[in-house]
């Protein structure tokens, strides 16, 4: 029996010729629409493609395998109603060279085949995890116990020159700032944390298409500029992010108040409520951080009332006192993470403490060189290796300017079209790889991008969901028809397109409207990265009994 698609699965199945971005929800049919889409493009009666000129990119292994059988039970029914199509009998042949696969699988392909173009040993292997593991604590251990040895023998060597000066030398200055650091990052001697620190900024590096270069830049962050401590970069985050926590606030003493002034409502906080109210405005309207540290240092809240009636309901009296524990709880945290000192008192912290994380960042470097020197002295490669091996065969930098590599150039003529699944769970090394195949940049718009960013859940393995959230909100102007650079309206709308999938075929009625209910509540675009509104709900599709 054939499968009936909505509007908008059609619309996905359909489009060609532009870079789409699908915002798929859960349970919206995402994987039939994907295998329907690459069967039409296969059938195509003017344009057909070969599979293997698909590259169908997929999160797991799993699901890759699972993709490739769909597909190869979709040709074979094919093959069955059109026995003598000699283009689509090739099809089921060619679906075992297929590029349906993960990232990493896509990356060792590409390292396989162009190892010469990188200086690479073909004779590599990838390491296990539990390799990599051990290997890491090896050279990370190496390098600190180096570290130590070269700080002692410097000290000894800068004591004697102090003696032989009679103590008027300035040798010894330098003496010991290894050791500072260590115990800056290590406290009560737990050298543990520093490595921990040290591989924390190596795993977060590396997720970045060029890792020093990044940790070069960031050595920066603890300078203070002459203006003081409101002129830093990241300042205007920081009292962003303050604000809206301010807003929240304010929010939650309203709703407090508006139980106050139910019938029943406890009209005895009512005071005290409007008293919190006024700081927490008052706050919201201070601008430089010390003028907000002032305002957190001299933040009190009354004592409320305990007057008793039996009209006001113990719920909404409870709820009242509950909401306004929330609020306290949050202007409290607010005020050890970020308010604990004065503005004089953090740049003068900062000053400090600028040193040891240049020294921290340089180590993190250092680590960086030799883990990968020792993996090509074993011969072996990790998932990280095989990212940025990848972008080198793919992408050359000169004089700050990126430009593709002749692979590049030559993969982009063999893509048809270039699928991504789960592409909330994208990296940025991922986003340049993909993107330098694809034929964007010579005006071929061909990438097909599948995603929800209420289902991502890597950011802990650092995925980056802001990358699906950019195209989410420049598709969407441009499907409206606002301008690109060069001003074409219509043009910027066929070549950009975002296409929303919100109905759930999995879930009864009653589900996706509670899911509704708590999600309008809880997501915005402060918290997970999207509003929960219309764009965003789930939509029964499917009738059960």
């Amino acid at each position: 029996m054939a499968v009936t698609f909505t509007k908008e699965q059609q619309e996905t199945i359909d489009a060609r010729g532009e870079s789409v971005l699908v915002s798929a929800a859960a349970g919206s049919g995402k994987t039939a629409v994907l295998v329907e889409r690459i069967i039409r493009m296969v059938e195509d009666p003017v344009h057909p493609v070969d599979i293997d000129r698909l590259l169908v990119v997929t999160f797991t292994s799993a699901a890759a395998a699972q993709m490739r059988e769909r597909i190869s039970i979709a040709l074979s029914r094919a093959v069955e109603e059109q026995p003598e199509n000699a283009h689509l009998i090739r099809q089921l042949t060619l679906i075992h060279h297929a590029q349906i696969t993960t990232i990493d699988s896509f990356c060792l392909y590409l390292v396989r085949n162009h190892f010469d173009e990188i200086g690479l040993d073909p004779d590599f292997r990838v390491a296990d995890e539990g390799e990599i593991r051990l290997l890491k604590r090896d050279v990370l251990s190496d390098l600190l116990e180096e570290r130590f040895a070269k700080e002692e023998t410097e000290s000894e060597e800068a004591k004697e020159g102090e003696e032989a000066k009679d103590g008027s030398g300035t040798e010894g200055a330098i003496a010991g700032s290894f050791q500072e650091v260590a115990e800056y990052f290590s406290p009560q001697g737990n050298d543990k944390r520093l490595e921990e620190q040290l591989l924390s900024l190596y795993e977060f590096a590396m997720s970045y298409p060029w890792p020093e270069e990044w940790l070069e830049e960031h050595k920066k962050d603890y300078d203070v500029p002459e203006d003081g401590l409101d002129a830093c970069p990241w300042m205007e985050e920081l009292k962003s992010h303050v604000k809206r926590q301010l807003f929240e606030a304010g929010q939650l003493l309203e709703q407090a108040l508006a139980l106050c002034r139910e019938p029943d409502g406890p009209y005895m906080y009512q005071d005290t409520l409007l008293e919190d109210l006024d700081q927490v405005e008052e706050l919201s309207c201070r601008e430089s951080f010390q003028a907000l540290f002032d305002g957190f240092s001299d933040l009190s809240f009354g004592r409320i009332s305990s007057r008793k009636d039996p009209a006001v309901s113990p719920e909404k009296r409870e709820r009242a006192k509950e909401l306004r524990g929330m609020v306290k709880d949050l202007l409290s945290g607010l005020k050890e993470k970020y308010f604990y000192a004065s503005a004089r008192t953090q740049e003068e912290r900062m000053r400090a403490c600028a040193p040891f994380v240049r020294t921290l960042l340089g180590l993190a470097q250092e680590f960086c060189r030799r883990f990968a020197q020792k993996k090509r002295e074993r011969g072996i490669l990790d998932f990280h290796d095989m990212e940025h091996l990848a972008l080198s065969i793919l992408l050359e930098r000169e004089g700050g300017k990126l430009r593709p590599t002749r692979t590049a150039l030559q993969l982009r003529e063999i893509y048809e079209e270039i699928m991504i699944d789960e592409y909330q769970d994208s990296n940025l090394v991922q986003e340049y790889l993909l993107l330098s195949i694809s034929g964007e940049e010579d005006g071929r718009y061909n990438r097909f991008m599948v995603g929800d960013v209420k289902q991502s859940i890597y950011r802990f393995r650092l995925a980056r969901p802001e990358l699906f959230m950019e195209k989410f909100d420049r598709y969407r102007k441009r499907e409206e028809g606002a301008p690109d650079q060069e001003g074409t309206a219509e043009g910027c709308r066929v070549k950009e397109r975002r296409i929303d999938l919100k109905k759930n075929f999995r879930s009864r009625r009653q589900v996706t409207e509670s899911v509704n209910a708590v999600f309008s509540c809880l997501m915005g675009k402060d918290l997970g990265g999207v509003a929960y509104d219309e764009d965003a709900a789930l939509y029964p599709g499917a009738v059960f009994p």
